[in-house]
């Protein structure tokens, strides 16, 4: 549910009034409300007494559930009590988890921020890299691929796509299968940033596809 709630702001220029600014924002209740945080107009307030409008920051929560992002966004300035906001914030989430249904299924964790900004650079981060698996999908229907799900909080904490693809043709071993599958994807699409640095990043080491292939989704 998205919270949008009266708060008692100050202006530089000195003088206090009240605003309305959100304080839970779920992408799946209020979609457009995304599109207002990229746009740099979430939780912007115009001062009555000079007319100055500026961004109110204070804390609010981030919900993108389908994603598996939680994102709890603190101000800047509260980075210095970034261990305790922390655990302040695993507390508060275990205490969702229990009490309220809509929680009560999650197996990820949150997220914390500190700034809007870094909440914005994630939110664009990943609609990059849908822009890159809806092209795997594509593609995929039409060579030999195969498609591994990896769960998105782990792809997130990862830096890689939550889908990767893979050779139908398999020879036993998947680590190889993932490779092969990666190189017929870039030779049909060679402008696929993100899979191009992910086969790098394997042939480079490829015991990382252990790591990745442990939040395989089953389902």
């Amino acid at each position: 549910m998205s919270i949008l709630s009266n708060c008692e702001i100050t202006c530089s220029c000195g003088k206090t009034f009240e605003a309305e600014v959100w304080k839970a924002v779920n992408i799946f209740d209020d979609p457009d409300l995304k599109d207002v945080i990229l746009s740099g107009r979430f939780n912007t307030v115009e001062c009555p007494h000079c007319k100055k409008v500026f961004y109110h920051e204070h804390f609010f929560m981030y919900q993108d559930l389908q994603n598996e992002l939680i994102a709890y966004v603190y101000p800047k300035k509260e980075q210095e009590f970034a261990k305790n906001l922390r655990q302040k914030m695993l507390s508060e989430f275990n205490a969702l988890t229990k009490d309220m249904q809509d929680f009560a299924e999650i197996d990820f964790e949150p997220v914390i921020y500190f700034g809007i900004e870094d909440l914005i650079d994630t939110i664009k981060n990943e609609d990059n890299s849908k822009d890159e698996i809806d092209i795997l999908n594509f593609i995929a229907k039409r060579i030999d691929l195969d498609l591994i799900k990896i769960k998105p909080s782990k792809a997130r904490n990862l830096c890689i796509l939550h889908t990767i693809p893979k050779s139908k043709k398999s020879t036993g071993n998947l680590k190889k299968d993932i490779v092969s599958g990666l190189e017929q994807l870039l030779k049909y699409n060679p402008n696929l940033v993100e899979y191009e640095n992910l086969l790098a990043r394997i042939k480079q080491n490829i015991s990382c596809l252990d790591e990745i292939l442990l939040h395989k989704k089953t389902k």
